[in-house]
C-alpha cells in the first residue's frame, strides 16, 4: 500500500492553528526552535533557553495531536545541559539520543527522538 507523506514547514504556532491531521495518520514533528543564547560553547546547549523553549513546543504539539501517533525529533547539540535534556526526556515514554559525528569532537549536532504512549479515543 502506497503511503503519502506531506512535508509541512513553518512556525509551529500558526501550523497548530491551521493543520488538521486525520486520526489514523502518524506525525513526525521536527522540533528545532532558534537556539539564540541557549548555546554556550563552554557549557553546551540548555534546551530550556531556546526561543521558544523546546518543552513548550513539545507540549503544545502533543496536546493538539493527542489522538495521533507522534514521533518527535528534536535537534540537540553534542554538548547539552544534562538537567535540561532530562526535562525534555521526562515528557516522553521512550527516547533515544543520537549524536552525529560530523564536526570536531564537542561540536556535533544530534537528534533526540521521543514518543508518548498513544491511546485512541
Amino acid at each position: 500500500m502506497a503511503q503519502k507523506i506531506n512535508l509541512v514547514h513553518g512556525d509551529y504556532v500558526g501550523l497548530l492553528e491551521e493543520l488538521h491531521v486525520p486520526v489514523d495518520r502518524g506525525i513526525v514533528a521536527f522540533v528545532a526552535p532558534p537556539w539564540e543564547t541557549a548555546l554556550d560553547e563552554v557549557h553546551g546547549l540548555d534546551v530550556r533557553r531556546t526561543a521558544p523553549p523546546i518543552a513548550e513546543v513539545i507540549e503544545q504539539i502533543a496536546r493538539k495531536f493527542s489522538v495521533n501517533q507522534v514521533l518527535f525529533a528534536t535537534q540537540v547539540y553534542e554538548k547539552v545541559s544534562a538537567s535540561s535534556l532530562r526535562g525534555v526526556q521526562t515528557r516522553f515514554d521512550w527516547t533515544d539520543l543520537r549524536i552525529y559525528d560530523i564536526n570536531e569532537k564537542g561540536q556535533n549536532h544530534g537528534i533526540l527522538l521521543g514518543t508518548r504512549v498513544w491511546s485512541p479515543r
